[in-house]
């Protein structure tokens, strides 16, 4: 809001024309025409632009739409710019003062209508005795509605005051009359906020992070239910995006979260029966089955222009008819999906799964670690799988085949995914010190890694591609040259693994460890 501008807000709503009445004799008001403004705010599924601070509102008033950046906090002007269609996703909005604020904000997030807001506007200008305009009072009373329209009830009435330029000492002698009179007082809430309160809705209420507060001395059994019990609100509420494809970090969101399930089932031995680990373990493992293809086709398509202009000028526009390929292979898989996730096996998976987290545990499990402290058990299982890595990375040689990278890579995840799960018994500070080391030495075995599939998944593609009369020879020499780049890459990574691994194994790194782990 500029510095012309006063919000107050009233209880119980304000006629138009008592606030004339009041003005009556000091000013002349003005009345004009009623009109209707329309708010709909966005974000993305995981509020990256709330999470900094920030509203972004379609507004429509008058047949105009414009899209509006605002601060929460009132700290800096709005920014805004004219919008055609709906926002879709940053990188797709025309160039403008707002996409250039939330692009990095937002990323490869699509942007979703969060809530709506109607507004009823009656107004009125004050005008000196020379009929020259002074102030503009705007009486905004509003509705809020979810974005699908059911509404949420009537918000608070706001009274806007927007002086013209050097007329401030009339805007701030109304404000004052009106909070004397009429029991005003300065707007605190930001429109958003108030619509997300009425609709019962919370603000920044999504988070793929594990943010679960474990007591070191709880049941084990319980403990782990929690956690398990957390991955599963997860999991859930990415479904809708990804059976739609609404972006491509609905799917990531659910598979991380299933692979960290499905750690779980693995690594924490001992505390849960046996006999449904081992059942939930086989059906985890088929969702991530299923959910793997259209992630892979997600990535290459992410990654598609970076890989494009890796190539000579020359050769680029022979990658064309590969884009067309993986994008047509995007949306069969994207059915595929879709049907997996809305079959009766998946809903058994769920249903079952959620029956399983909610039975209270036994007064007197079978399970060996069941009734031990979660603190005890993380310590060991941690430890144990800290060393496995410690191990399998000081075995690796220059000649080492690439399945010993990839089980270290294996091993490197499970430890990982047990440190983020049980993170919250340990020192914040320590434990992400730790984790940022580990996530290091993960993204440098995984480029390893996934470089050497991409060349094989395009050389596989290449065949499909020739056998179906879809690629001529400019395609696959342009698919021949990136094949080369990406295991001419995919051996620099490997050639400089020692000097990775090498500061994961630094004494103070490993001194760490031992000292939050190494009580078991």
């Amino acid at each position: 809001m500029s510095d012309s501008t006063t919000e107050l807000v009233v209880s119980g709503g304000t006629p138009i024309d008592r606030v004339a009445d009041l003005l009556q004799g000091l000013y002349r008001p003005v009345l004009t025409p009623a009109e209707t403004v329309t708010h709909l705010f966005y974000d993305t599924f995981d509020w990256a632009i709330f999470r900094d601070g920030a509203a972004l509102e379609c507004r429509t008033q008058r047949s105009t739409r414009r899209l509006i950046r605002s601060r929460l906090d009132g700290g800096s002007p709005s920014v805004s710019q004219t919008l055609a269609g709906e926002p879709g996703f940053a990188s797709d909005l025309p160039l403008g003062p707002v996409r250039e604020q939330i692009l990095g904000i937002c990323g490869i997030r699509r942007l979703l209508p969060v809530v709506a807001v109607e507004t009823h506007v009656t107004a009125l200008r004050l005008v000196n005795d020379d009929a020259e305009p002074l102030l503009r009072i705007e009486i905004r009373e509003r509705n809020a509605r979810h974005p699908g329209g059911a509404g949420c009830g009537p918000l608070a009435t706001r009274i806007e005051l927007i002086a013209e330029p050097y007329r401030e000492d009339v805007s701030r002698e109304v404000a004052d009359i009106l909070i004397d009179r009429l029991g005003a007082a300065a707007a605190q809430t930001p429109l958003m906020l108030e619509a997300l309160a009425a609709c019962g809705r919370r603000p920044g209420g999504y988070s793929s992070k594990i943010e679960d507060c474990l007591d070191p001395d709880e049941r084990a059994d319980e403990a782990v239910k929690t956690l398990l019990r957390s991955l599963l609100e997860t999991l859930v509420a990415n479904l809708s995006g990804a059976r739609d494809h609404l972006d491509t970090e609905f799917l990531h969101d659910l598979r991380v979260a299933t692979r960290r399930t499905r750690s779980a089932l693995g690594q924490i031995k001992g505390v849960l029966p046996s006999e449904h680990v081992e059942d939930f373990k086989v059906r985890f493992a088929w969702l991530q089955q299923t959910t793997g293809p259209l992630r892979d086709l997600d990535v290459y398509l992410l990654d598609f222009e970076r890989y494009r202009e890796a190539l000579p000028r020359r050769l680029r526009s022979g990658l064309d008819p590969v884009h067309a390929f993986l994008s047509a292979r995007q949306v069969e898989e994207q059915e595929r999906l879709a049907t997996g996730l809305s079959s009766t096996a998946f809903a058994a998976l769920i249903a079952d799964w959620r029956a399983f987290l909610d039975t209270p545990a036994p007064e007197h499990p079978a399970e060996p670690n069941a009734e031990r402290s979660i603190k005890s058990v993380a310590d060991e299982r941690i430890w144990r799988m800290a060393k496995r890595v410690r191990r399998e990375g000081l075995a690796i040689r220059p000649d080492s085949p690439a399945t010993d990278l990839h089980e270290l890579r294996k091993s490197c995840k499970k430890l990982r995914y047990l440190m983020e799960l049980f993170q919250s018994l340990y020192p914040r500070a320590k434990m992400n010190r730790l984790i940022k080391l580990l996530k290091t030495l993960l993204d440098h075995l995984g480029l390893v890694q996934d470089l050497a599939v991409q060349a094989e998944h395009l050389l596989d593609w290449s065949k499909q591609m020739h056998a179906e009369g879809k690629a001529d020879t400019e395609t696959l020499l342009a698919m021949g040259a990136l094949v080369g780049q990406l295991l001419g890459r995919q051996e620099q990574a490997r050639d400089v693994f020692a000097e990775v691994f090498d500061q994961y194994l630094g004494d103070d790194h490993q001194e760490l460890f031992r000292a939050l782990f190494e009580h078991s």
